[in-house]
Formats: C-alpha cells, sequence, structure tokens
C-alpha cells in the first residue's frame, strides 16, 4: 500500500500515536505536515521523521480548539504543498473524572479539542480538497465512542460524537471524491497510557475482555491508517474500524475486581 506523492497532514503528530501515523504516512511514501499544539513539538517530530524519511516535511503549530488557529495553519500548509489529500484528525485529550468532579470547563475543553477541533480541520481540508479532486480524511476516534467506558463523560461523548461527524461527512463529501473514515483504538500502549500497565488490575481487567491480549502497539493503528487513506480502500467510506484486539466485539470495559479509575494527565497530543 502506497501512498506516493500525496501531501498527508495529521494533527496531535507530536508524540504517542500521531507520530507513530506520521511514520507510517511518510514511509508510505507521502509528504508530511505534522500539527501540534506547540511549534517545539511539531518541530522535533519532524526532526525524528527527517531521519527515517528523504520525503518533504513540514511542522505546523495549531490549537486545533481554535478555528482561527486552525484556518491559520492550513494557509500555512497552503504555502509549503499545493494540495492537501491527506489529513489524520488526531489531536485529543482525555479526562478520568465522574459527572461530579467534572467541571464544565474541563468538560468543554475536552469536547473543543477532540470534536470540535476535528470537525474545524476536516472543514479547512475538504475546502482544499474539492479543489483538488478528492481526498480521504481520517478520524482517530477510539472504543469509548462504540462502548460506553467509565469515569470519562466527556471523553466518551467526544468520540460518540466524531463517529457520528465521520459518518455525515462520509455521505455529505462523497460528491466531490472525499472519503471519510474512522479508526477506533483500543488500549494502545504509548507515553500516555504506559503509566496504567505498571497496575497488575488493569492488565489483568484487559486481559478479561481483549480476545487478543491486553493492549495494542501504534504500528497497529498506523497501518490501519495507511490502508484506509490507500487505493486499496478507494471503495470504503463511512466505516469505523476497531484496532482494540477484539475488545468491542467481547464485552463491556472492566479493570478488574475492586480495581479503582485510573488516572493520567491530560495533554493534547
Amino acid at each position: 500500500m502506497t501512498i506516493k506523492n500525496q501531501v498527508a497532514l495529521v494533527t496531535g503528530g507530536g508524540g504517542g500515536l500521531g507520530l507513530a501515523i506520521a511514520e507510517a504516512l511518510a514511509a508510505a511514501g507521502a509528504a508530511v505536515a505534522v500539527l501540534d499544539v506547540t511549534q517545539e513539538k511539531a518541530d522535533t517530530a519532524v526532526k525524528h521523521l527527517s531521519g527515517l524519511t528523504c520525503g518533504r516535511l513540514a511542522a505546523i503549530e495549531v490549537n486545533v480548539a481554535d478555528p482561527d488557529s486552525v484556518a491559520s495553519a492550513f494557509l500555512k500548509i497552503d504555502g509549503q504543498f499545493s494540495q492537501i489529500d491527506i489529513l489524520v484528525n488526531c489531536a485529543g485529550v482525555r479526562e478520568v473524572k465522574t459527572i461530579y468532579d467534572l467541571e464544565p470547563k474541563e468538560w468543554q475543553r475536552v469536547i473543543n479539542i477532540n470534536l470540535c477541533g476535528s470537525f474545524y480541520c476536516a472543514r479547512e481540508a475538504a475546502l482544499r480538497m474539492r479543489k483538488s479532486g478528492g481526498g480521504s480524511i481520517i478520524n482517530i476516534t477510539s472504543v469509548a465512542g462504540i462502548m460506553g467506558i467509565t469515569h470519562r463523560p466527556a471523553y466518551t461523548a467526544s468520540k460518540h460524537g466524531l463517529i457520528g461527524l465521520t459518518k455525515n461527512l462520509a455521505c455529505d463529501l462523497a460528491a466531490d471524491g472525499i472519503r471519510v473514515n474512522a479508526v477506533a483504538p483500543g488500549t494502545i500502549r504509548t507515553p500516555l497510557t504506559e503509566g496504567y500497565y505498571s497496575d497488575s488490575n488493569f492488565v489483568e481487567g484487559l486481559k478479561e475482555v481483549v480476545p487478543l491480549g491486553a493492549g495494542g502497539d501504534p504500528q497497529d493503528v498506523a497501518d490501519a491508517v495507511v490502508y484506509l487513506c490507500s487505493r486499496q480502500a478507494k471503495f470504503i467510506t463511512g466505516i469505523v474500524l476497531p484496532v482494540d484486539g477484539g475488545w468491542a466485539s467481547s464485552k463491556s470495559y472492566t479493570v478488574g475486581k475492586g480495581a479503582s479509575p485510573y488516572t493520567s494527565a491530560s495533554n493534547q497530543t
């Protein structure tokens, strides 16, 4: 599967899943623009990628929750590339709280980044893809968009909303040659989730519900994204592809008997 000579944008490309996706797209032959919340994170990612590919790269700072920042970032991309063929909306945050503890401003932050940010970026990309004859938009959602995940009301709501947005855009943009799909990771071992794996209750809980084991690799998600962007998927739009080891097809979420909710820093990635 190659996407040679295409231009791919990855939001949240500065680390974790976003960086793995950027690597895979570059390896498949695409020019890659890494977008992240700080210029430093984007620059560091591009420096890393430059050691892996001789393709064209760009580092762009963007706050996806701010439509003006998104519009400005896309104007910068226009100045460096002639077109946009692929957009991967990977920037996201999560909270680990109950509705009793979650402040309205925390709720709004998660929704603004995960859902509104994906809409703002998809809109800017679609305007350009329509002019150039089409493209592919991939939204990184979650198994939390397929089923309920405890202690994450804003994250779960945002990811369910992102699946709805994916299906709507797949219908609305097909006439312009733009395919829109979503990838729904389960628990993937990244720097953001690494702390979970030191908790034996968490690992044992995952083993109870994930047929293929307790955690996937970022490359698993990246490979799914490359496939959905490629010519091999030219008749696929509007789907949600779980990359979760069978979790969503098995049972609901658990973290083992008596286990407490897990906390983790919420960073735009």
